[in-house]
């Protein structure tokens, strides 16, 4: 009986972990645009083709935008969803 316990223990936290998972991972849900460039259902990390950079996030997510393409260098700063951003040295967003 013990053994079935466990089991089914087992069981429950592994499927309580699939759905924290799933829920978490995913795009975010509406249109990002970089310098009139429009992506839906973002996810990852969008280079700009050109600076400076205007963001305007009609996301669910916040996004945070690099100095650097590829999303690497100094965070320049986030815009939360809903929102819109000039910067100056943008190069790249990432979205969650």
């Amino acid at each position: 009986m013990k053994r079935v316990l466990h089991a089914a223990g087992i069981v429950l936290a592994a499927a309580t972990l699939g759905l924290t998972t799933a829920t978490s991972a995913g795009a975010a849900t509406g249109q990002l645009s970089l310098n009139d460039q429009f992506f839906q259902d973002p996810s990852g990390c969008y280079n700009a083709e050109s600076g400076p950079l205007n963001v305007y996030n009609g996301t669910d997510q916040e996004v945070t935008v690099f100095g650097n393409a590829d999303c690497t260098g100094p965070v320049n700063g986030t815009v939360d969803p809903g929102q819109s951003g000039n910067f100056d040295f943008g190069a790249s967003v990432s979205v969650p």
